[in-house]
This record gives structure tokens, sequence and C-alpha cells, in this order.
């Protein structure tokens, strides 16, 4: 074939997709025409197409009529009378079947455009229930954030029971035009590699922009890490789910992601994966599991997972609430997310517990302070219900009251579990505004039972997501974030909040030692903030995370192994250790990574399929400012959005991957397409 059929069939190709994914709007413009020339180049001599848009173009100030444009695509694709190929391939072979190409017979453009319609209709109708309601469009509520609100998906029947070979062939599906997020559709139709997709999404991430304001920390990813060299990986657990939370904000909010906003292991964090409970009450389940990489052929990644043991809360809590009144909180419906929540809290709690209130602005605003008061309170109820922005953030000021108030209660009552709980868009701009500055002025005695340091977030723009997510790091609690009321109702409701305030572990952290004569070299995916030296392993630390009933947590590594991995059994061992809360007893537990060196068929669990996909998405996205391995993150995060598609019949029903999905989808918007130079087809 010579290189102007070739392009004739590549042209046919991207005006199909063109067409079917900006139908009814059918003319092509000059855009167009100069967009197929720029990918395909100049040829000489003139193709038909080239052909046709010269004669689209204007005469003397008069072009003609755009339906008889729309005739000359039509008719190039009659011309050329091919199949039209459409195929999100896979960089490599690897164990989660990538979509496959698949041959189709053209569609009329009639069909074509009805599709679209109905597309258009379901679209709108997506959007319009959604409006007002949290979840993707057409997803009510907001369920699916917070493990515990996503329920884990029945055993499944395999869509396919394939061998979990790095060179098994792809399982084919039908093409599939996927929704864009919002009332963003306009931009074009991110899943679909058409004409109009690089140029019009990359314009659409420039026009959504990012909130003014924001502060995260970028952390340095993790590098591939020779085995032979350097075969021990330590970190401590993470129980939050905050990173997700924000980008499917962001993306609601039609936001342009910030990739270092994105923390890899608080996105595989966010999802239920079904991990069965313990069997005894002092000890966690480890589980772990070895698939073929989704993206490299030459590669594979392990799952080891950590399931806390179910403990009913029944001693007494005593709750501190420090509110943020500054000005910041003025913005959207910060002060109305804070309040709900800080009352769910309030309704949670029994006669036998006990809470204290202080709101800060500037300085702290005592006539709103309460003390070591029974829940009913009537000044416990009127102090949440007063809040309301003032003047500056003092966070340092608030978070002293709120730690002195605490610890009298915890030396009045010391049988309790005592909690000080931040609300705040984190913008800290008066006295100490460093989260280690701020936790050295607030610090008390570590004992065995010691004050538990919550941070609850709210707010888009002028957030300060790094402050918060430190404090509650190294203040021996955990981070949340909450994007609208009904959000905080859920978080915060008496069951929900019971088992959070039931810490079954205190600084845990893990340690696996890889089996150098198996495994070349590793990788740990995320977990950049909680990565630690293998000397710290032994020592009890602050900073290691609280784990509360029936918490888990996943981490995932990319890994090369050796040839004959399977002959050397496992591929290393894995650690665990933890403070117990109560008695302050130290605890540690260990198993083996992989054991037999059997690798999971793909699609057998699609919960572990999706888990991988979170991971490298997280991982990849986050890579785009800057850091580059040996793989190409855009190429990766297009590859990946056909994994996601290939799970939607399996998993559709969970509210939890359409809100992923609906991320995925948002973190397009800004990635220009890129086509798989390995897929196997001729240009």
């Amino acid at each position: 074939m010579n290189r102007n059929d070739s392009n004739e069939r590549e042209m046919e190709r991207l005006l199909e997709e063109h067409f079917a994914s900006r139908a009814p709007s059918v003319p092509p413009t000059p855009d167009l025409w100069g967009a197929l020339e720029s990918r395909l180049g100049e040829q000489d001599p003139k193709p038909l197409w080239a052909v046709l848009r010269d004669v689209g173009t204007p005469v003397d100030g008069f072009r003609f009529a755009p339906a008889l444009a729309a005739t000359a695509a039509v008719a190039v694709v009659a011309v050329a009378g091919g199949s039209v190929w459409f195929a999100v391939g896979s960089s490599g072979g690897g164990g989660i079947p990538a979509a496959a190409p698949v041959v189709g017979t053209p569609t009329p453009l009639p069909a074509m455009m009805e599709a679209a319609d109905a597309q258009d209709s379901a679209g709108a109708a997506g959007e319009e229930e959604s409006d007002g309601v949290p979840g993707a469009p057409g997803i009510p509520g907001i369920a699916g954030v917070d493990g515990d609100t996503y329920r884990a998906a029945p055993t499944p029947t395999p869509m396919a029971m394939m061998a979990a070979s790095p060179t098994q062939t792809p399982m084919p599906r039908s093409p599939r035009a996927t929704p864009t997020p919002g009332a963003r559709g306009a931009a074009g139709a991110p899943g679909i590699p058409g004409v109009a997709g690089p140029d019009v999404l990359q314009e659409d991430s420039r026009s959504a922009g990012q909130p003014g304001a924001t502060t995260f920390q970028d952390y340095d990813r993790q590098p591939l890490t020779e085995a032979r060299e350097d075969n021990v990986s330590t970190f401590s657990l993470d129980t939050d789910r905050t990173s997700f939370q924000l980008a499917l904000n962001w993306a609601r909010a039609g936001y342009r992601v910030d990739p270092a906003s994105v923390r890899a292991e608080e996105w595989v964090n966010a999802f239920d994966y079904g991990y069965a409970a313990p069997t005894a009450s002092d000890r966690f389940a480890i589980t772990s599991d070895l698939i073929a990489h989704p993206l490299d052929s030459g590669r594979y990644m392990a799952r080891v997972a950590f399931k806390a043991p179910e403990v009913v809360a029944d001693g007494p809590l005593n709750v501190t609430l420090v509110l943020d009144a500054s000005g910041s909180m003025n913005e959207g419906n910060r002060v109305a997310i804070a309040r709900e929540a800080a009352e769910a809290i309030r309704r949670s709690l029994d006669a036998d517990d006990r809470i204290s209130v202080v709101h800060f602005t500037t300085d702290v605003l005592h006539r709103f302070t309460v003390e070591n008061a029974s829940p009913d309170d009537r000044h416990v109820i009127d102090s949440i219900a007063a809040l309301a922005p003032h003047n500056s953030t003092n966070v340092q000021a608030g978070l002293d009251l709120g730690v002195e108030l605490a610890d009298e209660m915890r030396r009045e009552r010391p049988e309790a579990l005592n909690y000080v709980i931040l609300m705040s868009d984190g913008v800290a701009n008066v006295d100490a505004t460093d989260p280690f500055a701020i936790l050295e002025s607030t610090s008390t005695p570590d004992d065995a039972n010691p004050l538990r340091l919550i941070t609850v977030g709210v707010g888009i723009q002028n957030y300060n997501d790094h402050l918060l997510e430190q404090l509650a790091q190294h203040g021996n609690g955990w981070y949340r974030y909450l994007f609208d009321e009904e959000q905080a109702r859920a978080t915060f409701r008496r069951d929900n909040w019971l088992a959070l305030a039931a810490p079954v572990a205190d600084q845990t952290r893990a340690q696996v030692t890889w089996d150098p004569d198996a495994v070349k070299a590793w990788r740990i995916v995320g977990y950049e903030n909680r990565v630690t030296s293998a000397e710290s392993f032994t020592q009890d630390r602050k900073e290691f995370a609280e784990v509360y009933s029936g918490a888990a947590t996943t981490v995932f590594y990319e890994l090369e192994l050796h040839d004959d991995f399977r002959s050397h059994g496992a591929l290393g061992q894995v650690e665990l250790r933890w403070v117990e809360p109560e008695s302050g007893r130290g605890w540690s537990q260990s198993t083996d990574i992989a054991g037999g060196g059997q690798v999971r068929a793909a699609f057998v669990d699609p919960l572990l399929s999706l888990g991988a996909v979170v991971a490298l998405t997280a991982d990849r996205y986050s890579a785009l400012d800057g850091f580059r391995e040996s793989y190409d993150a855009g190429r990766d995060l297009w590859t990946l959005q056909g994994l996601v598609d290939g799970l939607q019949s399996e998993l559709g029903h969970l509210a939890a991957f359409n809100d992923f999905a609906f991320v995925m989808e948002a973190l397009l918007r800004g990635v220009p397409y890129a086509s798989q130079d390995n897929s196997g087809y001729s240009r």
C-alpha cells in the first residue's frame, strides 16, 4: 500500500470518529482539514480529502454551504470504502486486558447522528438529574469516597479466565463513547481519540484553569531500585482518602486537577476492595497478590493489603472542636459544611461523652468557647450554630487553646479517648503558619492515651492541603476532606464516627523485604511522604499511622522479576508493627508475599484490577509536571482509560467506580491523546 492509500485509511478513521463525537455539529471546517493535514503530512500528489478541502475553501469571500462540506467529507468515507478501525491499545502486553482493536463496518452518517443525539440527550439528562446532588452525573449521593460507604462488588463472574501471561492476547471489546464530565461536554469526548480531541482538550484545560491560592506539597516520586543494592521498603500505613476526594471535587467544579495534589496511596485507599476481616481481634489480615503489569509486558505488580480488626467502641470520648471562623471561610459553603460536620459529631456523642468548642480567627473568639460540657448542653449547640467568618486565620491560637482544653478533659477522664478536631481551609496567615511549628507549640507529652489530632478540610480556592495533611500525620490522627453538607453528615454519622473514633493500632508501619534472587528491581507506588528509613522501623514514632476499626490499607509495587522467580517461592516478606492503644504494648506480625510465585489471572478479581488501575492512574498523573522514568505518563494515562472502560460491566453498579471513571475523564482533558507506537498496526 502506498503512502497515499495508507493516509486515506487513516483520514477515514479520523473523520468517522470526529463525526461520531461531534454530531450533530457535522460540518467540517478549515481547522478540521488543517488538523488532518497536520496529522498526516502534506501529500504529493494530493489525496482526495485534500482536493475536497480545497473545494470547500472560500472563493471571493463566499464559502460553500456547510452541508456541502459535510457531504464532501462523507464522500471521502464512501470512496475509501474500507473498514474503520478503533483502537485504544496498551503500551505492553500486560496482565489486565486492554481495550483491543475491533474491526467494524462504517456507520452511515444518519445513524451516527442519531446515536450522538441520543448520547447528548442522555448526558443532558444526567447533568439535570445531578444538579445540586453530589456525585458523578447521574450517580446520586456521595457514597463512594470513604471505604466504609463503598460496598464491594459481589463475587463476579469473570469477564475472562485468562492466563496472566505478559504476552497474552488482549480481550476485544466494542468501542464505547464515554460521556464527558459534568457540563463540559462541549470540549469533545475524552476517551475517543478524535481529530478535534487533543486541541480541544488542551484548550478546555486552559479555560478551566485551577483554583487560586491552593497549597500542595509535590513530593519526589520513588525511583526503581535494584534489589541487590537495597531490598528493604519501609513505610507508614495511610488511612487518609483526602487526595481523591479533592480531585473529585475539583473535577465536579470544572477545574483541572493539580498533579501536585495527587497522592497515589490516598487514591488507592479511597476504595473498598472487599478484603476479608482478620480471624483474631488482636491481629491484622495481611494478603498479597502478584499480577502482570497492565502497562508494561516486562514488569509485574504486587499488591500488599492490611485489614484491621473490627472493634466496638464502648469507652467514653473527649472531643474538642476547633472551628475556623476566619474571613476565608466566607467563600462558597465552607462555614455551612464545617457547621454541619460539627453538629453531626455533637449528635453522635452519648451522655457519657464530653465536648469542648473553640472558634478562632485572628485570635480566639472567647465568647464562643465552651469547656468540658455534655453534648446536649445548650451552650454547645449555640456555639456551633454561631460559627461565622470574621478576620484572619491564626490556626496556632485555635489549636493552642483546643489542646489545652483537651488535656484538661484527659486529666479529669483518663479512661476516655481524646480527639482534637480541626475544621478549616488551612490558610494560616497569623503567628505560626508551618505545620511543624504549630505542632511544636501545641505538643503534649505522649503517654498511653495520647491526644489525637484530626483535620477536616473544606473549600477549593484558597486552600492549604499541605498544612492540614501534615498536622494530622504528625498529630497521631487522620485527615478528611468534605465537599458538601451531605458528605459532612455521612462522614460523621454515629456508626461511622464511632468506627473512626475506635483506634486499634497506633504508630503502625510496615516493612517489605524483597528476595533479590526473585526480584530484580522494585518501586513503591505512592507513599512518598510515608516512606521512612529501615532503621526507624523498630522505633515507635508519633507520625506513624493511627489505624481505626476495620480500616484497610493497600500498597502496590511495580516489579521487575528474574526469569526464574517462580522457583524461589515467595517474592519476599512483609512485617507489620504497631502499638496497642490501650496498653502501649508493641506488636509485630509477618507473612510471605505472593507465596509460590503464582501470578493471578487478570479480571478474575475486578476489584484487584481496579486497584492497580487507580494506583497507576494517580502515579502517572502526578508525574505529569516533571518526573519521567522509562514510561510516557500521558500515553499510559490514555491506555488506562481503556482499562477503566473494560471494567465498566463488572463494576459499573458501584458509585465508587463511577466516581473514579468521572475523575479519570476529567484528568484526560489536560492530556493530549497519545497513540500507541507498538500497537502492531500500520500507520
